[in-house]
């Protein structure tokens, strides 16, 4: 069992170019909303649900908050990651593939934005 518990620490010790990815992740995200959307104060599409349509209008400076929340989320999971980093086991390497994953939902979230906008 020991065996098995050293190659995880090992796989799982060196994960910091996803930390790294997450946070270029929600760069680009805010990048693309502030290039191809151009956020202010016209009303623009907030949700959009496929079969349904246009769900919600608003502000379209509301739509920073969905790389600010991804962000958040991404530093609550680092504090998460640094304060278990020490134990031997998988929940330090769980924060980060929930960061990163978070970051490409959003992303794609954006992404389907500028289209409907």
């Amino acid at each position: 069992m020991q065996i098995f518990s050293d190659k995880l620490n090992f796989y799982f010790s060196n994960i910091w170019f996803l930390w790294a990815g997450c946070l270029i992740l929600n760069i680009i995200t805010f990048f693309l909303l502030y290039l191809k959307i151009h956020p202010g104060p016209q009303t623009l599409a907030l949700k959009y649900n496929i079969l349904v349509g246009v769900q919600w209008y608003g502000k379209g400076s509301n739509l920073y908050l969905i790389p600010g929340i991804g962000l958040v989320m991404t530093l609550v999971n680092f504090t998460l990651y640094r304060k278990l980093e020490k134990n031997k086991n998988f929940l330090p390497a769980l924060a980060v593939f929930a960061s990163y994953s978070i970051q490409i939902i959003l992303l794609m979230a954006v992404v389907f934005l500028t289209k409907v906008n």
